[in-house]
């Protein structure tokens, strides 16, 4: 009897973990995404055109721009813009991470939010750069490079760009694990630590906002397909995380222990999670006409 009661208290706290991990990540995917179109909205209303509808993984912009197209500036920044915000936001996020002494929630949130902008940011110039092919509309680096007749130059400086970003997420996401983890040698406690702040947040996000992208206005096949490639495979760094912190690599030598993840029952984080994650499902996905 005495062990079940201990293993009921040891699941408690861990719960706890989860569903703040979780409404950590609503919040945080809720401030990259939307976010990321957002900037695309400002951006080509700045460059003459009329905003459409603005949705939680797409933006539509009718009307010709009335810049100067042809120049280098705006044929970078009418569509690549938002990419490039993702990549300043992840950056100074990291920075936050490594200057500042946050408390756990705050740091978990901090570290998701980095990583979700990193991933988004350089994902696309990775991605774009791989897998480009003229005129196919798919994909926001794609169409700069469009803009450039698929410039050479430019499409390796996306690959060099994209694969040096995405191994900084890489190794961000194991050594910020780190940081909630007291006893480096403890392999039930790295597993169950990072799939707290890693795993649960990365699985929740990729069935959770893959399903609500059907209300798109794209529709729910380019949704299904756009949004679950994105959520499988362009946040894999925190599955990355979660398996080498956990499993794969040697636990690190240098003890950076501070504090441990948030453990405390959360109602109000936890209640403004589920409103944030109404509003996406039932305004920002269907998308907001202008």
């Amino acid at each position: 009897m005495q062990s079940s009661n201990k293993g009921t208290r040891d699941r408690g706290p861990y719960l706890c973990m989860v569903l703040n991990g979780l409404a950590l990540t609503i919040l945080a995917v809720s401030l990259t995404g939307p976010v990321h179109e957002g900037v695309h909205m400002v951006t080509q209303v700045a460059a003459g055109c009329t905003p459409h509808f603005l949705s939680f993984g797409v933006m539509e912009a009718v009307g010709t721009p009335t810049v100067n197209m042809d120049s280098t500036f705006w044929g970078l920044i009418f569509d690549g813009s938002a990419a490039l915000f993702n990549v300043v936001v992840g950056i100074a996020l990291t920075v936050v991470l490594y200057k500042v002494r946050l408390k756990p929630l705050s740091r978990h949130f901090t570290v998701l939010l980095a990583l979700f902008h990193l991933c988004m940011g350089f994902g696309y110039f990775l991605r774009d750069g791989i897998a480009y092919s003229p005129g196919n509309g798919m994909g926001d680096w794609s169409k700069v490079l469009d803009n450039f007749d698929g410039n050479p130059g430019l499409r390796i400086g996306m690959l060099v760009v994209g694969s040096a970003g995405y191994l900084f997420a890489l190794y961000l996401a194991y050594h910020e694990a780190y940081h909630f983890i007291e006893h480096n040698e403890d392999k039930p406690e790295r597993i169950r630590v990072t799939s707290a702040i890693y795993l649960w947040p990365y699985l929740f996000n990729a069935v959770a906002f893959t399903a609500l992208t059907f209300l798109s206005p794209l529709g729910a096949l380019d949704s299904l397909i756009i949004s679950g490639i994105l959520n499988l495979f362009g946040y894999f760094p925190l599955m990355i995380g979660f398996l080498y912190a956990g499993f794969v690599l040697k636990p690190m030598k240098k003890n950076i222990f501070y504090f441990s993840p948030c453990a405390k029952r959360e109602p109000l984080l936890w209640v403004v999670a589920l409103v944030v994650l109404a509003l996406d499902a039932f305004v920002v996905c269907p998308g907001i006409y202008f």
